[in-house]
């Protein structure tokens, strides 16, 4: 394209002219600026930033959303650690490119794609060990966990536990690990040791501790969730509809999808205590907001509960 044309394009955009070819199209000729020379602190800083960018999108708008556009951010992340670099930039990018395969993984998982998320949970393990990160570590353990725990609790539980294994993990993570600990040992039927964990977890988050930037989401709300969602595993109905009860204020638009899972678990909790009328409205409310979350694990626990509260008898899930 020469001057003349150039301007005439750019006099037609100003116009409000329309081209009737294809967005897409208007991409044609672009490349990627490909691997760098060298790679240094800026890189570092970006791929942490991009992690901090798709961590919120996927809590705010579901890994349904969330997973391919940080998928692409990660091949980028992932190509940088083939560029000559210090050896101690090298571990800070491998701690970094970690965290995001993480977070890339939980979006495919969250997404319903079990075979992607466990290649990204491995990608992101290995990284994670190269950029000697305990904390990045025991929590990809923890999200492999996560990938089992619904038909294997015993063998989820054993993975969390060796992620506690490693004493360098900071209080906030343990608390984490031990919440959810506790619901992969309820599950598994060993009530006694799931309650010891919680409360194991309860006291390591009352007394709170510094997180690594990318474990910020573990906030006090995600903890109580955590442990909420534990004991309601347990059986322990009363409190954990209590502590839901309260928590649901505190979960706003940053947090959807945990605020519609959230609304799930508690709507679960009233129909198994006959409060079926309640049970229902909240799940109707939890629809709503999921109306604006892509997230396969949640709509399918919508459907579950939706079915088994057709299949109720005497105010009781059957």
């Amino acid at each position: 394209m020469n001057r003349r044309e150039l301007l005439a394009a750019v006099a037609a955009v100003l116009a409000g002219a329309h081209t009737p070819e294809p967005v897409a199209r208007l991409l044609d000729g672009l490349t990627s600026a490909g691997a760098p020379g060298g790679v240094g602190r800026s890189e570092v800083a970006a791929v942490r930033h991009a992690t901090a960018v798709y961590t919120a999108m996927d809590l705010r708008y579901g890994g349904g959303v969330a997973a391919d556009v940080s998928s692409g951010a990660l091949r980028w992340a992932v190509s940088l650690l083939d560029a000559p670099m210090r050896e101690d930039t090298r571990i800070a990018l491998s701690a970094a490119v970690g965290a995001l395969a993480d977070r890339a993984a939980w979006t495919q998982f969250d997404s319903g794609h079990g075979y992607a998320a466990r290649r990204l949970f491995t990608l992101a393990l290995r990284t994670a060990d190269a950029g000697g990160d305990p904390d990045l570590r025991a929590h990809v353990v923890l999200d492999m966990a996560a990938q089992v725990g619904d038909d294997h609790p015993g063998d989820a539980a054993k993975l969390v536990e060796s992620a506690l294994a490693d004493n360098r993990v900071c209080g906030p993570e343990r608390a984490n690990l031990h919440g959810v600990l506790g619901r992969h040992l309820a599950r598994s039927g060993d009530k006694r040791q799931a309650l010891r964990h919680i409360a194991k977890s309860e006291a390591l988050a009352a007394k709170g501790g510094e997180t690594p930037t990318w474990l910020s989401f573990v906030t006090d709300a995600h903890l109580d969730s955590i442990i909420t969602r534990s004991l309601a595993a347990a059986g322990e109905h009363g409190e954990a509809i209590r502590r839901l009860e309260d928590l649901l204020p505190r979960l706003g638009t940053e947090r959807s999808r945990a605020r519609a899972g959230r609304m799930i678990g508690l709507a679960d909790l009233y129909a198994r205590t006959g409060r079926l009328d309640e049970a229902r409205a909240l799940a109707d409310q939890a629809a709503a907001v999921l109306g604006d979350v892509r997230s396969a694990r949640s709509a399918a626990a919508l459907a579950s509960l939706r079915q088994r509260m057709r299949g109720t008898t005497g105010g009781t899930i059957v």
